[in-house]
């Protein structure tokens, strides 16, 4: 008792002058510094295997905060030895990504409830989710960016919320003509956004502060129809891409919402369906499918050809388990929400791989 007295007893002034000395006598550079985010691999992951020329390549992937590698302070490291780590930001289920093609990554976590934000180039983090008032995201499961702001569908509030670029929401729309929300698209040129309603077997088309432009289909199996749109992609013409879930194809539309064309159907061998949600292109034109229940992403020409295909059922590097959106940006990195396994994982489209 009178040991545990004395110690007790020491003055608060002479036990953190204790734990300075100590920090010290380890070095003033006992901080850490920023460290490579996608590390080189001993053995890459690479798509198709040798023999044949490797396509894409396998990065690496963003679960945590502490995946950053943003490197601590001196003064940092002190801070946690003293008061202990604060608790990091963690993905439950994401499920859509947005990428400002320079630092900024968005990430919409549908389990969480939260929309994370990434800043690639700073490593800083940050998570939000209040709206106006006391309310709150639900169901977050589609991003985009378009004008310094970003465009969160929520599928359970039936609206789109809009944030400025560091998370600070600014209003919403679309509560009335919007149903179950499910993917969005940013049509840069007119200014228009692109929303599909998985309920309405549609898609909207308002203009940048809500006002209802347009619609596209009704429910069915004919071109132009729709059997429980969910994800969009508008390419760098200003084509519009639907996944076209349940009529397992992907429809694609011109700048002025003229139907092009449409490629896919449903069975279980390369080039067809079985879940398609995710969809984007590369710079080549190439079209990118993500497909849930194939646990993969198939990569298909601009005339929907084949080509090839990356992933499969797993945790291991480079597989999935239910992915759900995909963003690919202009250097084709290839972002896709890897729902399941609670991370975004990173690929790199290899430039010897062209359509």
């Amino acid at each position: 008792m009178k040991c545990q007295s004395k110690i007790r007893n020491v003055p608060v002034q002479l036990y953190l002058g204790w734990i300075l000395l100590v920090w010290m006598f380890c070095g003033i550079g006992c901080g850490q510094p920023q460290g490579e985010m996608f590390e080189e691999m001993a053995s890459p992951v690479v798509w198709p295997q040798s023999p044949e020329t490797a396509r894409v390549k396998y990065l690496g992937q963003l679960s945590t905060e502490a995946d950053l590698r943003r490197g601590v302070s001196p003064m940092e490291s002190l801070t946690q030895m003293l008061f202990g780590q604060e608790e990091i930001g963690v993905m439950v289920g994401p499920y859509a990504v947005a990428f400002d093609g320079a630092d900024l990554l968005f990430v919409a976590d549908t389990a969480g409830a939260v929309i994370h934000l990434m800043n690639l180039n700073t490593r800083e983090y940050k998570q939000f989710f209040a709206l106006a008032e006391e309310e709150k995201l639900v169901t977050p499961v589609g991003l985009c960016l378009g004008e310094n702001y970003l465009y969160a569908v929520d599928s359970s509030l039936g609206k789109i919320c809009v944030f400025d670029l560091e998370g600070h929401f600014q209003f919403s729309w679309g509560e009335g003509v919007l149903i179950r929300p499910s993917g969005i698209a940013y049509h840069r040129t007119e200014r228009t956004l692109y929303i599909a309603d998985a309920a309405q077997h549609a898609i909207f088309i308002f203009d940048a502060t809500g006002r209802l432009l347009g619609q596209i289909g009704s429910r069915g199996v004919r071109r132009e129809q729709f059997n429980f749109p969910t994800h969009l992609w508008i390419d760098n013409t200003g084509q519009l891409y639907v996944s076209d879930t349940l009529n397992y194809r992907i429809q694609i539309f011109s700048a002025r919402g003229e139907f092009l064309r449409m490629f896919g159907q449903q069975g279980d061998r390369p080039g067809y369906f079985a879940h398609p949600c995710g969809v984007a292109t590369d710079k080549h034109g190439n079209i990118y499918v993500v497909d849930k229940q194939f646990e993969n992403v198939q990569i298909f020409s601009s005339a929907g050809e084949i080509l090839m295909a990356f992933g499969g059922e797993g945790d291991a590097p480079g597989q999935f388990w239910l992915p759900g959106g995909i963003f690919i940006d202009e250097s084709n990195r290839i972002y896709v929400a890897d729902q399941f396994n609670k991370r975004v994982q990173i690929f790199q489209l290899l430039e010897s791989s062209k359509k």
